[in-house]
């Protein structure tokens, strides 16, 4: 086994740098190569630099990592030439991690975050593949993540049709406009075979494109939906080890969220029947975004279901509460050494799940939800086994506590997270994630006392002029608590674009 990092060893190997999100979007080709080490006090990377970067981040140290890319967007809307109609682009990113995760988790080596190809066309757009694409009404930048979809894990090889900007109701005088996806996706894990996740989302603003002041509504749903798996068969929750992949079922109870017709069929076992078919999971979002001269403001909740108890909100207060404050234009640096860009203020419950018990009398709607946790599902609401939601819930391989039955023995949380983007010195980008978490274990297994957990991290970005569109990445992370294993990590890493 390699040997563990001590602190001396972080002056030399130092943790993740911020993630390639974002390429100039002015149709032509962009391009970028980095390199980096990974060092840790123990063999695990810290959180907050294993979480939010796509699930492209090893999970032990030492580490080193490659990060190679090419991209080509649309034409942007803010050039003096006027925007085609039509418009196309793709995105090629591959990321090789050089450590223990393949034989230690299972994690693979050689990732490919982006794989996609789009083509635009008005405000339509369809595209294939894989792409990077935070799903809910948050902060894409600095949340710690998105309920339904984040940052966190790897992204799906989907299918997706989608209005991607808000588009004005003309009809109604333009003062509500409306944007949303509908995605086929392959859900192509080791465990299940052959499975799929159903995606769509829909939003509406309300107020005129002009206005100051925006309100928020939206829906988010996700569904893990078909598949062979060798432990189901023999179970209760399959027939023979298959879960159903019938069109009806799918437009019954993937597609609209109905119950099926019958209670159990040669395609599917009691399980579906009382439950409908698949592992559903989302949230509707609610909000509302202010402009002003110097700075935009934008309050958000996510509040989530996992059944129909969720819609109708008998789950209160459970949901991701969220303020962002942003400055709206570029300031004058010189002279100044801190400028405030971004700062982010959150808090998660998943506390009352529409409370402790499955049936209860007098009562029509289940309770009980244990977000995330599924019974034919076993690895539950992750990809590659890493969350797709929120990071507060954590697979239990990264709990520094006895190993438990469910994949997620941990979902009952209340979280505290605040996140800045500052300019330093006029050049250098530097980002922090702070949060302390309050941990209570399952509904039906809690914890014998609530375990907290503090995680941090700061990392910078400073543009090496001489050197031509390069710049050099730190940062450093720690983890204290009884939840994860206590740990000080960092990375170092260089960039070049062109």
């Amino acid at each position: 086994m390699t040997p563990l990092l001590r602190p001396a060893s972080l002056l030399v190997c130092l943790l993740l740098s911020l993630p390639a999100l974002a390429q100039p979007a002015d149709g032509h080709l962009h391009a970028l190569v980095e390199v980096g080490a990974y060092g840790s006090t123990t063999d695990r990377t810290p959180f907050w630099q294993r979480t939010t970067t796509w699930g492209t981040s090893p999970l032990s140290a030492p580490a080193g990592q490659l990060r190679a890319g090419v991209f080509r967007d649309y034409q942007p809307a803010d050039t003096l030439l006027p925007r085609r109609r039509f418009g196309w682009g793709f995105g090629l990113e591959a990321v090789g991690n050089l450590n223990q995760d393949q034989p230690r988790f299972g994690q693979q080596q050689l990732l490919l975050p982006e794989a996609y190809a789009k083509v635009r066309f008005g405000k339509i757009e369809l595209w294939g593949g894989r792409r990077r694409q935070i799903l809910g009404l948050v902060d894409t930048l600095l949340s710690s993540g998105s309920y339904s979809v984040s940052n966190n894990a790897l992204p799906m090889p989907q299918i997706q049709l989608a209005i991607p900007d808000y588009v004005p109701v003309g009809f109604l005088g333009k003062a509500v406009a409306f944007k949303g996806q509908l995605a086929h996706v392959w859900f192509n894990v080791p465990y299940v075979q052959n499975a799929y996740v159903h995606q769509k989302a829909l939003f509406l603003r309300f107020g005129k494109p002009q206005s100051r002041l925006h309100g928020i509504v939206g829906i988010n749903h996700m569904v893990q939906w078909g598949g062979y798996a060798p432990y189901l068969v023999g179970t209760p929750y399959a027939v023979n080890g298959y879960l159903t992949s019938d069109f009806g079922d799918f437009v019954k109870s993937v597609f609209l969220g109905f119950l099926p017709n019958d209670w159990d069929n040669s395609r599917y076992t009691s399980f579906d029947g009382a439950n409908r078919v698949g592992n559903h999971v989302g949230s509707v979002d609610l909000g509302f975004s202010l402009k002003r001269p110097n700075a935009n403001w934008l309050l958000y909740l996510q509040h989530p279901y996992d059944d129909a108890s969720g819609l109708v909100w008998l789950n209160a207060p459970d949901g991701l509460y969220g303020l962002r404050w942003q400055r709206a234009k570029p300031t004058s640096t010189a002279g100044r050494f801190w400028v405030w860009q971004r700062v982010v203020g959150e808090v998660l419950s998943t506390m009352n799940q529409s409370g402790n018990e499955f049936n209860v009398p007098g009562q029509y709607y289940k309770g009980a939800d244990n977000y995330y946790n599924h019974g034919q599902y076993v690895e539950g609401y992750s990809y590659f086994r890493r969350t797709i939601g929120t990071p507060f819930i954590i697979p239990a391989r990264d709990i520094a506590l006895p190993n438990p039955a469910l994949f997620y023995p941990n979902n009952r949380v209340m979280a505290f997270y605040g996140a800045f983007e500052a300019t330093v010195a006029g050049r250098t980008t530097v980002q922090g994630r702070f949060s302390y978490s309050q941990n209570h274990g399952l509904h039906g297994t809690p914890y014998l006392s609530t375990i907290g957990q503090f995680s941090g991290l700061l990392q910078a970005r400073v543009p090496l002029n001489q050197l031509g569109n390069t710049s050099l990445s730190a940062s450093l992370a720690t983890d204290q608590g009884q939840l994860l294993t206590n740990t000080l990590g960092g990375y170092l890493g260089i960039r070049k674009t062109w």
